[in-house]
């Protein structure tokens, strides 16, 4: 909208907005304009200061007082430092001086209405983050989450082991802790444990406990996890990385619901939860002999995959503005940026990038020239440059249809005609790329 009691002023805009594409609506006086903002709908006032019966400062605090997001600019020929401080107080995002070159007028509105639209954007983000697309501070709406969101209100209140299967950084923990907090265990302790960070001896000491002189250097006796744990849940985390002993104890310990103590004699009776978790292919290590056969259907009852992040790229803004914390916003070439990386450290990469960049970002808007170098040179990076130019251009096509086709049909749940419908392409060309790229639906079967 725009205000001057200058008849020529208000044409001249009229022609210079409508011409760069924006719906224009004129008023010469003020009283009418407020009425007409009470009952539509605009993105940005522009006023005249000086005009009778009503100035632009006290226009601008009625628009304010009825449409507080609304943006102002305020124009005239008169400008004073004590105008411009007076405006800025009251609300106005910018103050531009007659006579103006269109090309400024036309660069203050379009980095006007670009703030706006960031701040609609992030507004939009921050309503998705409810409890629609969010779970136990797990973040999501794409289907694959929402599958799991299903899966963990189903199995929360069973006291069934369930294995969590998922690259490192997508957020195993996160499901297990769900799982606990969604149950009927939720009162009482959710302990976890990494298997991979320690020794035989002492992730045996620190699971079961021991007695006084158990080994060297036992000098006194320690309650082990599984009793801290009791009445609540265990999880354990990369259970792959166990010896074949810790294996045959924590079978044994599933099966009896008894623990017993390094250095003791006696059982302890124990009621807890189990959740494990890895980022390896168990049947894979049963073959090879380095895992468990009978440990694994015992762990399995319910299987929890959790896809990485370049598998549910639509989650990433809203795992973006939950990370931001409201502290900045993201230009939207850096979001593009942020989507269309690979991210082989999943989720967890996610938040430390942009924790890192919160703290380096100069401005409040982050840009695409605020990420890690790495982040904006992601073709570069993916590229061999030994190859000649045809040869990388292949590869690139290669993985990026491997990719693409594989997270369609994960998400159709190895449905063909559905993923073709979702590509937008003949079922029998989707066969026809799946069969030169290696790809078996029965991959995806639920």
């Amino acid at each position: 909208m725009v205000i001057d009691d200058d008849p020529n002023t208000c044409s001249l805009l009229n022609r210079i907005l409508a011409k760069n594409g924006h719906d224009v609506t004129t008023e010469t006086i003020p009283s009418n304009a407020v009425k007409s903002f009470r009952g539509d709908s605009f993105d940005l006032v522009i006023t005249d200061f000086y005009m009778p019966k009503m100035n632009g400062l006290e226009l601008l605090e009625q628009v304010k007082n009825i449409n507080p997001d609304v943006d102002v600019m305020i124009m005239t020929a008169f400008a004073t430092v004590d105008n411009a401080v007076d405006a800025m107080r009251k609300g106005a995002y910018d103050y531009i001086v007659k006579p103006f070159q269109n090309d400024d007028l036309l660069l203050s509105i379009k980095r006007i209405l670009e703030k706006r639209r960031l701040s609609e954007e992030n507004k939009q983000l921050r309503a998705e983050l409810s409890k629609k697309y969010s779970f136990h501070n797990i973040i999501g709406k794409s289907q694959s989450m929402q599958k799991i969101f299903a899966t963990v209100r189903k199995v929360a209140d069973s006291d069934a082991t369930a294995l969590l299967i998922g690259e490192s950084g997508t957020g195993k923990e996160l499901v297990a802790k769900a799982i606990h907090y969604s149950g009927k265990r939720k009162d009482k302790n959710f302990v976890a444990l990494n298997c991979s960070a320690l020794p035989d001896t002492l992730l045996e000491s620190e699971l079961f406990g021991h007695t006084k002189g158990a080994f060297t250097g036992a000098t006194e006796s320690k309650q082990g996890l599984f009793e801290y744990a009791n009445g609540g849940t265990l999880f354990l985390d990369e259970i792959a990385d166990t010896s074949p002993s810790v294996q045959a104890k924590l079978l044994r310990v599933i099966e009896d619901k008894r623990i017993r103590k390094l250095g003791d004699n006696k059982e302890t009776e124990i009621d807890v939860r189990i959740i494990t978790a890895t980022s390896r292919n168990l049947k894979d290590m049963i073959d090879e002999n380095t895992f468990r056969e009978d440990l694994f259907y015992r762990i399995n009852v319910f299987p929890i995959s959790i896809p990485p992040l370049r598998d549910r790229k639509e989650d990433i803004p809203l795992l973006t503005e939950h990370f931001l914390k409201g502290r900045k916003k993201l230009h939207p070439d850096a979001l593009d940026t942020l989507t269309n990386y690979n991210w082989p450290g999943n989720v967890r990469e996610l938040e430390n990038v942009i924790e890192r960049t919160v703290v380096f970002a100069g401005d409040e808007t982050i840009t695409q020239d605020d990420l890690p170098a790495e982040i904006k040179n992601t073709i570069c990076n993916n590229i061999d440059c030994s190859l000649s130019y045809q040869e990388a251009k292949e590869k690139v096509i290669k993985e990026f249809s491997q990719n693409f086709i594989s997270c369609t049909l994960r998400q159709t749940g190895g449905n063909v005609t559905k993923a073709a419908e979702k590509l937008e392409i003949d079922r029998a060309n989707l066969q026809r790329l799946m069969r030169k790229y290696g790809i078996a639906s029965s991959e995806y079967k639920e």
